[in-house]
Protein backbone atom coordinates (compact mmCIF):
# COMPACT_ATOMS: atom_id res chain seq x y z
CA UNK A 1 0.00 0.00 0.00
CA UNK A 2 1.44 3.23 -1.14
CA UNK A 3 1.27 6.10 1.80
CA UNK A 4 0.41 9.80 1.01
CA UNK A 5 0.08 12.63 3.38
CA UNK A 6 -3.58 11.70 3.88
CA UNK A 7 -3.07 8.53 5.32
CA UNK A 8 -1.58 9.90 8.68
CA UNK A 9 -3.98 7.97 11.28
CA UNK A 10 -3.04 6.84 14.48
CA UNK A 11 -2.23 3.15 13.55
CA UNK A 12 0.47 4.28 11.09
CA UNK A 13 1.91 6.97 13.35
CA UNK A 14 2.19 4.11 16.45
CA UNK A 15 3.93 1.48 13.92
CA UNK A 16 6.23 4.49 13.02
CA UNK A 17 7.47 4.39 16.36
CA UNK A 18 6.91 0.93 17.00
CA UNK A 19 9.68 -0.18 13.87
CA UNK A 20 12.12 2.61 14.00
CA UNK A 21 13.98 1.42 17.03
CA UNK A 22 18.03 1.86 17.37
CA UNK A 23 18.65 -1.90 15.91
CA UNK A 24 16.64 -1.14 12.54
CA UNK A 25 18.10 2.09 12.42
CA UNK A 26 21.48 1.71 13.24
CA UNK A 27 22.83 2.52 9.62
CA UNK A 28 20.34 4.16 8.28
CA UNK A 29 20.83 8.23 8.00
CA UNK A 30 19.90 10.23 11.04
CA UNK A 31 17.14 11.27 10.29
CA UNK A 32 15.42 7.41 10.80
CA UNK A 33 16.76 7.89 14.14
CA UNK A 34 14.97 8.86 17.91
CA UNK A 35 11.37 8.88 16.71
CA UNK A 36 10.09 8.78 19.94
CA UNK A 37 7.23 10.57 20.02
CA UNK A 38 4.09 11.42 17.64
CA UNK A 39 5.40 14.71 16.67
CA UNK A 40 9.01 12.81 15.64
CA UNK A 41 6.86 10.61 13.66
CA UNK A 42 4.47 13.03 12.24
CA UNK A 43 8.00 14.94 10.81
CA UNK A 44 9.55 11.61 9.56
CA UNK A 45 6.48 10.25 7.70
CA UNK A 46 5.83 13.95 5.72
CA UNK A 47 9.69 13.92 5.35
CA UNK A 48 9.40 10.83 3.72
CA UNK A 49 6.23 10.98 1.32
CA UNK A 50 7.74 14.57 0.42
CA UNK A 51 10.98 12.99 -0.87
CA UNK A 52 10.02 9.59 -1.96
CA UNK A 53 7.13 7.06 -2.93
CA UNK A 54 6.62 5.26 0.55
CA UNK A 55 5.19 2.24 0.73
CA UNK A 56 3.67 0.13 3.60
CA UNK A 57 4.59 -3.40 4.24
CA UNK A 58 1.69 -5.15 5.74
CA UNK A 59 1.28 -8.62 6.82
CA UNK A 60 -1.53 -10.13 4.87
CA UNK A 61 -2.65 -12.83 8.17
CA UNK A 62 -2.95 -9.41 10.54
CA UNK A 63 -3.38 -6.54 8.58
CA UNK A 64 0.03 -4.79 10.85
CA UNK A 65 2.36 -2.32 9.41
CA UNK A 66 5.59 -4.36 9.61
CA UNK A 67 7.75 -2.21 7.61
CA UNK A 68 8.41 0.70 4.74
CA UNK A 69 9.70 0.66 1.44
CA UNK A 70 11.37 4.11 -0.07
CA UNK A 71 11.58 4.71 -3.64
CA UNK A 72 13.82 8.43 -4.47
CA UNK A 73 13.28 9.05 -7.72
CA UNK A 74 16.80 10.03 -8.94
CA UNK A 75 16.56 10.54 -12.65
CA UNK A 76 13.80 9.87 -15.38
CA UNK A 77 15.98 6.28 -15.59
CA UNK A 78 17.24 5.92 -11.95
CA UNK A 79 15.60 5.52 -8.37
CA UNK A 80 17.57 4.86 -4.97
CA UNK A 81 15.47 2.33 -3.01
CA UNK A 82 15.51 1.32 0.32
CA UNK A 83 13.42 -0.85 3.02
CA UNK A 84 13.17 -1.63 6.57
CA UNK A 85 11.42 -4.04 8.46
CA UNK A 86 10.83 -4.17 12.56
CA UNK A 87 12.91 -6.61 14.31
CA UNK A 88 10.33 -9.05 14.87
CA UNK A 89 9.85 -9.60 10.94
CA UNK A 90 13.87 -10.22 10.89
CA UNK A 91 14.82 -13.62 9.01
CA UNK A 92 11.38 -15.15 7.92
CA UNK A 93 11.31 -14.68 4.40
CA UNK A 94 9.23 -10.90 4.58
CA UNK A 95 12.61 -9.12 3.14
CA UNK A 96 12.40 -11.30 0.54
CA UNK A 97 8.92 -10.75 -0.66
CA UNK A 98 8.75 -6.93 -0.29
CA UNK A 99 11.95 -6.79 -2.13
CA UNK A 100 10.25 -8.64 -5.03
CA UNK A 101 7.00 -7.25 -4.88
CA UNK A 102 8.77 -3.65 -5.16
CA UNK A 103 10.84 -4.81 -7.86
CA UNK A 104 7.87 -6.48 -10.06
CA UNK A 105 5.82 -3.24 -9.25
CA UNK A 106 8.35 -1.19 -10.67
CA UNK A 107 9.12 -3.07 -13.44
CA UNK A 108 5.13 -3.12 -14.11
CA UNK A 109 5.34 0.91 -14.29
CA UNK A 110 7.76 0.02 -16.91
CA UNK A 111 9.52 3.76 -16.07
CA UNK A 112 12.81 3.25 -15.05
CA UNK A 113 15.48 1.49 -16.17
CA UNK A 114 17.88 0.82 -12.69
CA UNK A 115 17.15 0.76 -9.13
CA UNK A 116 20.57 1.79 -6.58
CA UNK A 117 20.68 0.23 -2.99
CA UNK A 118 22.76 1.28 -0.79
CA UNK A 119 23.67 -1.08 1.50
CA UNK A 120 26.22 -0.87 5.12
CA UNK A 121 29.22 -3.09 4.55
CA UNK A 122 28.36 -5.10 8.23
CA UNK A 123 24.64 -5.77 6.96
CA UNK A 124 25.41 -9.59 5.29
CA UNK A 125 21.73 -10.01 5.39
CA UNK A 126 20.51 -7.25 3.01
CA UNK A 127 23.68 -7.71 0.80
CA UNK A 128 23.15 -11.66 0.26
CA UNK A 129 19.19 -10.74 -0.71
CA UNK A 130 20.37 -7.91 -2.79
CA UNK A 131 22.44 -10.74 -4.85
CA UNK A 132 20.20 -13.24 -4.65
CA UNK A 133 17.64 -11.24 -6.15
CA UNK A 134 19.69 -10.07 -9.37
CA UNK A 135 21.36 -7.01 -7.89
CA UNK A 136 24.91 -6.01 -8.77
CA UNK A 137 27.72 -4.23 -6.76
CA UNK A 138 28.53 -1.43 -8.72
CA UNK A 139 30.52 0.40 -6.46
CA UNK A 140 31.65 1.76 -3.10
CA UNK A 141 33.71 4.90 -1.61
CA UNK A 142 35.85 4.66 0.96
CA UNK A 143 33.51 4.61 4.66
CA UNK A 144 30.22 4.66 2.85
CA UNK A 145 27.75 2.14 2.03
CA UNK A 146 28.19 -0.29 -1.17
CA UNK A 147 26.24 0.40 -3.75
CA UNK A 148 23.89 -1.96 -5.91
CA UNK A 149 21.89 -1.61 -8.69
CA UNK A 150 19.07 -3.83 -10.33
CA UNK A 151 18.86 -3.66 -14.33
CA UNK A 152 15.61 -4.16 -16.14
CA UNK A 153 15.69 -5.61 -19.29
CA UNK A 154 13.35 -4.28 -22.16
CA UNK A 155 13.19 -1.18 -20.69
CA UNK A 156 13.46 2.11 -22.84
Amino acid sequence: MEATSHTTDSVLIMAIIKLLTPKVVVNLPPYFKNINSILDAQKWFEKMVSESRLFLVIDAETDTIIGFVFIFIESSTDAHIGYLLGESYWNKGYATELLKGMIDFVNHENKLNRLIAGVDVNNLASIKLLNKLGFTKSFQKENEPMFYEYKFINHN
